[in-house]
Protein backbone atom coordinates (compact mmCIF):
# COMPACT_ATOMS: atom_id res chain seq x y z
CA UNK A 1 0.00 0.00 0.00
CA UNK A 2 1.20 3.33 -1.05
CA UNK A 3 1.64 6.72 1.42
CA UNK A 4 -1.42 7.77 -0.52
CA UNK A 5 -3.67 5.00 -0.49
CA UNK A 6 -3.37 4.36 3.24
CA UNK A 7 -4.43 7.81 3.65
CA UNK A 8 -7.20 7.52 1.79
CA UNK A 9 -7.82 3.86 3.55
CA UNK A 10 -7.64 5.94 7.02
CA UNK A 11 -9.91 8.89 5.89
CA UNK A 12 -12.56 6.45 4.50
CA UNK A 13 -12.69 4.30 7.67
CA UNK A 14 -13.19 7.69 9.67
CA UNK A 15 -15.94 9.00 8.09
CA UNK A 16 -17.39 5.82 7.79
CA UNK A 17 -17.26 5.44 11.24
CA UNK A 18 -18.63 9.25 11.99
CA UNK A 19 -21.76 7.73 10.18
CA UNK A 20 -21.92 4.74 11.61
CA UNK A 21 -21.84 5.51 14.87
CA UNK A 22 -24.22 8.43 14.34
CA UNK A 23 -26.91 7.04 11.90
CA UNK A 24 -26.28 3.21 12.99
CA UNK A 25 -25.14 2.36 9.35
CA UNK A 26 -22.45 3.41 7.29
CA UNK A 27 -19.00 2.09 7.45
CA UNK A 28 -19.09 -0.24 4.80
CA UNK A 29 -21.65 1.53 3.32
CA UNK A 30 -19.17 4.95 2.73
CA UNK A 31 -15.96 3.22 3.20
CA UNK A 32 -16.40 -0.25 1.11
CA UNK A 33 -16.32 1.57 -2.20
CA UNK A 34 -12.80 3.37 -1.62
CA UNK A 35 -11.11 0.62 0.70
CA UNK A 36 -11.82 -1.91 -2.68
CA UNK A 37 -10.41 0.14 -4.55
CA UNK A 38 -7.40 -0.08 -2.65
CA UNK A 39 -7.58 -3.60 -2.23
CA UNK A 40 -10.85 -5.99 -2.34
CA UNK A 41 -8.89 -8.08 0.50
CA UNK A 42 -10.33 -5.24 2.80
CA UNK A 43 -14.08 -6.28 2.30
CA UNK A 44 -16.03 -8.26 4.07
CA UNK A 45 -13.48 -9.22 7.04
CA UNK A 46 -11.29 -6.30 8.25
CA UNK A 47 -14.06 -4.17 7.34
CA UNK A 48 -16.19 -6.21 9.92
CA UNK A 49 -13.98 -7.06 12.27
CA UNK A 50 -13.53 -2.66 12.59
CA UNK A 51 -16.99 -2.46 12.70
CA UNK A 52 -17.66 -4.20 15.91
CA UNK A 53 -15.64 -1.18 17.53
CA UNK A 54 -18.45 0.97 16.32
CA UNK A 55 -21.33 -1.43 16.64
CA UNK A 56 -20.32 -2.65 20.29
CA UNK A 57 -20.40 1.54 20.90
CA UNK A 58 -24.22 1.39 19.67
CA UNK A 59 -25.03 -1.52 21.20
CA UNK A 60 -24.16 -0.67 24.86
CA UNK A 61 -24.35 3.17 24.40
CA UNK A 62 -28.03 2.69 23.55
CA UNK A 63 -28.45 -0.49 25.41
CA UNK A 64 -31.85 0.86 27.01
CA UNK A 65 -33.39 1.57 23.73
CA UNK A 66 -33.17 -1.61 22.05
CA UNK A 67 -36.24 -3.38 20.25
CA UNK A 68 -36.25 -7.31 21.14
CA UNK A 69 -38.80 -8.47 19.28
CA UNK A 70 -37.06 -6.63 16.14
CA UNK A 71 -33.82 -8.12 16.95
CA UNK A 72 -35.55 -11.98 17.97
CA UNK A 73 -37.26 -11.87 14.55
CA UNK A 74 -34.28 -11.17 12.55
CA UNK A 75 -32.05 -13.34 14.16
CA UNK A 76 -33.95 -16.05 12.47
CA UNK A 77 -33.11 -15.16 9.30
CA UNK A 78 -29.63 -14.00 9.74
CA UNK A 79 -27.86 -17.75 9.30
CA UNK A 80 -29.23 -18.66 6.04
CA UNK A 81 -28.18 -14.99 4.80
CA UNK A 82 -24.91 -16.16 6.05
CA UNK A 83 -24.25 -19.29 4.38
CA UNK A 84 -25.58 -18.22 0.81
CA UNK A 85 -23.32 -14.99 1.13
CA UNK A 86 -20.85 -17.41 2.14
CA UNK A 87 -21.13 -19.91 -1.00
CA UNK A 88 -21.46 -16.59 -3.53
CA UNK A 89 -18.05 -15.28 -2.25
CA UNK A 90 -16.14 -18.84 -2.89
CA UNK A 91 -17.60 -18.50 -6.09
CA UNK A 92 -16.77 -15.24 -7.78
CA UNK A 93 -13.74 -13.35 -8.99
CA UNK A 94 -12.60 -10.47 -7.00
CA UNK A 95 -13.77 -7.91 -9.86
CA UNK A 96 -16.86 -9.38 -9.85
CA UNK A 97 -17.07 -8.78 -5.85
CA UNK A 98 -15.74 -5.17 -6.83
CA UNK A 99 -18.71 -4.76 -8.92
CA UNK A 100 -21.28 -6.64 -6.55
CA UNK A 101 -19.92 -4.31 -3.82
CA UNK A 102 -20.68 -0.80 -6.22
CA UNK A 103 -23.93 -2.09 -7.53
CA UNK A 104 -25.02 -2.86 -4.01
CA UNK A 105 -23.82 0.30 -2.59
CA UNK A 106 -25.62 2.39 -5.27
CA UNK A 107 -29.00 0.41 -5.07
CA UNK A 108 -28.81 1.00 -1.11
CA UNK A 109 -28.18 4.74 -1.27
CA UNK A 110 -30.76 4.96 -4.00
CA UNK A 111 -33.20 3.06 -2.09
CA UNK A 112 -32.72 5.02 0.72
CA UNK A 113 -32.58 8.53 -0.76
CA UNK A 114 -35.90 7.32 -2.37
CA UNK A 115 -37.88 7.57 1.26
CA UNK A 116 -38.97 3.48 0.42
CA UNK A 117 -41.05 2.07 3.26
CA UNK A 118 -41.43 -1.66 4.73
CA UNK A 119 -44.37 -2.67 6.14
CA UNK A 120 -42.49 -3.99 9.06
CA UNK A 121 -44.01 -7.13 9.89
CA UNK A 122 -42.40 -10.76 11.44
CA UNK A 123 -42.01 -12.21 8.02
CA UNK A 124 -40.64 -8.94 6.43
CA UNK A 125 -38.36 -8.74 9.74
CA UNK A 126 -37.45 -12.32 9.21
CA UNK A 127 -36.71 -11.89 5.33
CA UNK A 128 -34.36 -8.41 6.20
CA UNK A 129 -32.42 -11.01 8.54
CA UNK A 130 -31.46 -13.23 5.27
CA UNK A 131 -30.39 -10.30 3.39
CA UNK A 132 -28.68 -8.53 6.17
CA UNK A 133 -26.47 -11.50 6.30
CA UNK A 134 -26.14 -11.97 2.92
CA UNK A 135 -24.67 -8.47 2.41
CA UNK A 136 -22.67 -9.29 5.56
CA UNK A 137 -20.88 -11.63 4.23
CA UNK A 138 -20.38 -10.83 0.39
CA UNK A 139 -20.21 -6.84 0.69
CA UNK A 140 -19.62 -6.16 4.50
CA UNK A 141 -22.72 -3.89 4.34
CA UNK A 142 -25.86 -5.19 6.77
CA UNK A 143 -26.63 -1.90 7.05
CA UNK A 144 -28.90 -1.14 4.73
CA UNK A 145 -31.21 -3.99 4.91
CA UNK A 146 -31.29 -3.31 8.56
CA UNK A 147 -32.05 0.55 7.60
CA UNK A 148 -35.20 -0.57 5.16
CA UNK A 149 -36.68 -3.47 7.37
CA UNK A 150 -36.35 -0.62 10.60
CA UNK A 151 -37.11 2.66 8.66
CA UNK A 152 -39.75 3.43 11.40
CA UNK A 153 -37.70 2.92 14.49
CA UNK A 154 -36.28 6.30 16.32
CA UNK A 155 -32.12 6.85 15.55
CA UNK A 156 -31.68 5.67 18.85
CA UNK A 157 -33.21 2.47 19.07
CA UNK A 158 -31.86 2.19 15.51
CA UNK A 159 -28.61 2.34 16.63
CA UNK A 160 -29.23 0.06 19.28
CA UNK A 161 -30.75 -2.77 17.45
CA UNK A 162 -28.84 -2.07 14.29
CA UNK A 163 -25.74 -2.61 16.59
CA UNK A 164 -26.78 -5.49 18.06
CA UNK A 165 -27.53 -7.57 14.90
CA UNK A 166 -24.48 -6.46 13.19
CA UNK A 167 -22.34 -7.80 16.20
CA UNK A 168 -24.07 -10.95 16.07
CA UNK A 169 -23.57 -11.07 12.04
CA UNK A 170 -20.03 -9.97 12.00
CA UNK A 171 -18.88 -12.58 14.63
CA UNK A 172 -20.58 -15.42 12.77
CA UNK A 173 -19.09 -13.98 9.41
CA UNK A 174 -16.11 -13.86 10.85
CA UNK A 175 -15.98 -17.12 12.12
CA UNK A 176 -17.00 -18.41 8.62
CA UNK A 177 -14.54 -16.39 6.92
CA UNK A 178 -11.33 -18.00 8.89
CA UNK A 179 -12.92 -21.64 8.73
CA UNK A 180 -12.91 -21.62 4.84
CA UNK A 181 -9.72 -19.45 4.29
CA UNK A 182 -10.83 -15.96 3.54
CA UNK A 183 -10.03 -14.47 6.53
CA UNK A 184 -5.97 -14.83 7.65
CA UNK A 185 -2.57 -12.85 8.56
CA UNK A 186 -2.77 -10.47 5.69
CA UNK A 187 -6.62 -9.79 6.10
CA UNK A 188 -5.30 -8.96 9.67
CA UNK A 189 -2.99 -6.55 8.50
CA UNK A 190 -5.60 -5.19 6.33
CA UNK A 191 -7.79 -4.92 9.84
CA UNK A 192 -4.95 -2.64 11.73
CA UNK A 193 -4.58 -0.18 9.21
CA UNK A 194 -8.10 0.84 9.73
CA UNK A 195 -7.79 0.92 13.19
CA UNK A 196 -6.66 4.73 14.06
CA UNK A 197 -9.25 5.78 11.54
CA UNK A 198 -12.31 3.99 13.16
CA UNK A 199 -11.16 5.38 16.29
CA UNK A 200 -10.71 8.44 15.03
CA UNK A 201 -14.39 8.81 13.84
CA UNK A 202 -15.28 7.27 17.33
CA UNK A 203 -14.28 10.43 19.05
CA UNK A 204 -15.48 13.01 16.28
CA UNK A 205 -19.31 11.34 16.34
CA UNK A 206 -18.96 12.78 19.96
CA UNK A 207 -19.85 16.36 18.12
CA UNK A 208 -21.20 15.20 14.49
CA UNK A 209 -24.14 12.94 16.51
CA UNK A 210 -26.26 16.14 17.35
CA UNK A 211 -26.62 16.51 13.41
CA UNK A 212 -27.74 13.28 12.53
CA UNK A 213 -31.64 14.52 12.42
CA UNK A 214 -30.93 17.61 10.81
CA UNK A 215 -32.76 17.37 6.87
CA UNK A 216 -29.28 17.67 4.99
CA UNK A 217 -27.42 14.93 7.20
CA UNK A 218 -28.66 11.69 5.90
CA UNK A 219 -28.97 12.87 1.82
CA UNK A 220 -25.45 13.76 1.90
CA UNK A 221 -24.23 10.94 3.72
CA UNK A 222 -26.13 8.71 0.69
CA UNK A 223 -25.25 10.91 -1.85
CA UNK A 224 -21.41 10.20 -1.32
CA UNK A 225 -21.71 6.59 -0.79
CA UNK A 226 -23.74 6.15 -4.21
CA UNK A 227 -20.77 8.18 -6.02
CA UNK A 228 -18.12 5.77 -4.47
CA UNK A 229 -20.35 3.02 -5.56
CA UNK A 230 -20.48 4.53 -8.77
CA UNK A 231 -16.65 5.09 -9.05
CA UNK A 232 -16.26 1.63 -7.86
CA UNK A 233 -18.45 -0.09 -10.70
CA UNK A 234 -17.12 2.40 -13.49
CA UNK A 235 -13.16 1.33 -12.40
CA UNK A 236 -13.94 -2.46 -13.27
CA UNK A 237 -16.29 -1.73 -16.43
CA UNK A 238 -14.00 0.35 -18.59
Amino acid sequence: MTPLEFIVAIVASAAGSVVHSCAGIGLGLVAGPALVAIDPDFVPGPVLLVGILVNGRNAVAESRHLDRSALQNCLWGLPVGLVAGLAVLEAVSDRTMALLIGGFTVAAALALLSGFRLHRRTITERIGGVITGFATTTASLPGPPLVLTYSDLRPGTLRATAGTIILVAAGFALVLLAATGNFGRHELELTAQLVPGVVAGLVASRWVRPLVDRRWFRPLVLTVAMAGGLALVIRNTV
